[in-house]
């Protein structure tokens, strides 16, 4: 009840406030840190739940609480639940100007002032030093509302170096904070923890709560990077099944452009089966609203198969396209899968024409190191795929030398494809179900001699060279 009185009270202050901390104050001087504290925390987790018309009230909720401890003296932290809403506001986002400050003035035991120091360096971009304070410190020996943010902070600290140990931080945030703004951010990061450790299992649960209690965050946008990214990454150990079991969950806008984004990586990255499924539900739609209209689910169809047999269909599929409904990248991509096909078709006749007056083609033994050497080629040529790993090695030019001379250049790349990257890389299984077309051995299958198999090793090298003109995923 208490709580809920300071809530009314903290509210009724940010509409007489008019703009100024200072005057909330002059209204009511008794507000203690941790009840104005107490209030951000309930409004951050109407936010995560999906109200954002809350976000104004969390800004001037955070100007209020600066302000107070700002002001706060050594008295105000006698009581312990002042000086723990001192380390959770700097752990919300807070100022660390103002935590270090009122750390300063207030006689706390070690440990406390421990954790403030940690909160300090870590608001301050020094996560190293962040690390090493906090690293002893368990967040299931301090007080639940604090050790909830302090197993998030630790997680996040944690990820990139020792994730396994990360990801059990981050079930303990959870644990400590169900339904807050803090499980919001533990799943978030989670999904993409557990792409990055390959445990598919552990993807799909994280996913699966996240879109059942936190789809409408303002943060979700995070979350649908990270799960595009496993999907791309786990598709050998997660069923097409277990993946609609989960969009299902969603409305029908964000699952049709969650399955676009996955065609989209599928069809760059060589996954056929992957990328036709996609295509297909999104195009399917929801209650007999079908997205057979959208550009970008014909266009991602269409990338996987633009070498196939079915090279007209394809085609023609492809002229079907309205490009003032693509994106910028998306028509560029359009005109290099436009130009793949009919160098697929184009080719086959000319070198049929001179294979029959040439004569009899070279001799065996002579095909296996032009093969060999075709598939060098192939490597060398052409830059590594923005955004996504390859899925097994092969050797690439230097990132400042020149691309081939048909490939258009590529775009810079983005924070966003840099997470995607990271995400995605240690995962990748050993061998996938359609290697991509730079890899020797997709090269070394087709024979160079033969017309239409010379035709596809030149369109599967263009067809590479598609990957260097994404930009951002679509949205």
């Amino acid at each position: 009840m208490r709580v809920r009185i300071a809530i009314g009270r903290a509210v009724g202050l940010l509409l007489l406030a008019a703009g100024s901390p200072a005057a909330a104050f002059a209204q009511d001087d008794g507000l203690q840190p941790y009840q104005l504290v107490r209030s951000l925390q309930l409004v951050q987790d109407r936010i995560a739940g999906g109200d954002h018309a809350a976000l104004p009230m969390q800004a001037k909720l955070l100007e209020m609480t600066d302000a107070r401890l700002r002001a706060a003296d050594a008295g105000d932290f006698k009581d312990p639940k002042n000086f723990r809403a001192l380390l959770v506001y700097g752990m919300s986002g807070g100022n660390p100007v103002t935590v270090e400050a009122a750390a300063s003035r207030a006689a706390a035991d070690p440990q406390s002032l421990a954790i403030a120091k940690g909160v300090v360096a870590y608001l301050n971009g020094r996560p190293a030093a962040a690390i090493e304070i906090l690293k002893p410190i368990d967040p299931m020996s301090v007080p639940a509302d604090l050790g909830a943010f302090l197993a998030l902070v630790k997680g996040s600290l944690l990820a990139a170096d020792e994730p396994a140990t990360a990801l059990t931080l981050l079930d303990e945030a959870r644990l400590l904070s169900p339904g807050t703004l803090v499980e919001e951010a533990a799943l978030r990061r989670s999904v993409g923890l557990a792409a990055t450790q390959g445990d598919a299992a552990r993807f799909a649960l994280a996913s699966t709560q996240y879109v059942a209690g936190y789809l409408y965050s303002p943060y979700a946008s995070q979350f649908a990077d990270s799960f595009v990214s496993g999907v791309i990454a786990l598709h050998m150990s997660i069923s097409q099944h277990k993946l609609a079991d989960i969009t299902s969950m969603m409305d029908p806008e964000r699952e049709k452009v969650i399955y676009l984004r996955i065609a989209r990586r599928a069809a760059i990255d060589g996954l056929s089966d992957l990328s036709a499924f996609a295509s297909a539900r999104a195009e399917q739609g929801r209650n007999g609203k079908g997205n057979q209209d959208d550009p970008r689910a014909v266009l991602y169809s269409s990338l996987s198969t633009v070498t196939s047999a079915t090279i007209d269909d394809v085609r023609a599929r492809l002229g079907t396209i309205d490009r003032g409904k693509l994106s910028e990248s998306d028509r560029a991509l359009l005109d290099a899968a436009q130009a793949v096909a009919g160098e697929v078709v184009a080719p086959v006749r000319a070198a049929a024409m001179n294979e029959t007056e040439a004569g009899p083609a070279k001799s065996d033994a002579a095909k296996p190191a032009e093969t060999e050497a075709a598939s060098q080629a192939d490597a060398e040529g052409l830059p590594p795929v923005e955004g996504a790993m390859a899925e097994q090695p092969a050797p690439v030019k230097p990132a400042d030398a020149p691309a081939a001379t048909s490939a258009p250049p590529a775009p810079p790349t983005t924070a966003q494809a840099a997470a995607e990257a990271q995400a995605s890389a240690p995962a990748q299984p050993e061998t996938p179900s359609v290697p991509p077309a730079s890899t020797p051995a997709a090269a070394a299958s087709l024979d160079p001699h033969d017309p239409t198999d010379a035709a596809m090793l030149k369109a599967r090298r263009q067809l590479d060279q598609i990957d260097q003109l994404l930009g951002a995923a679509p949205k």
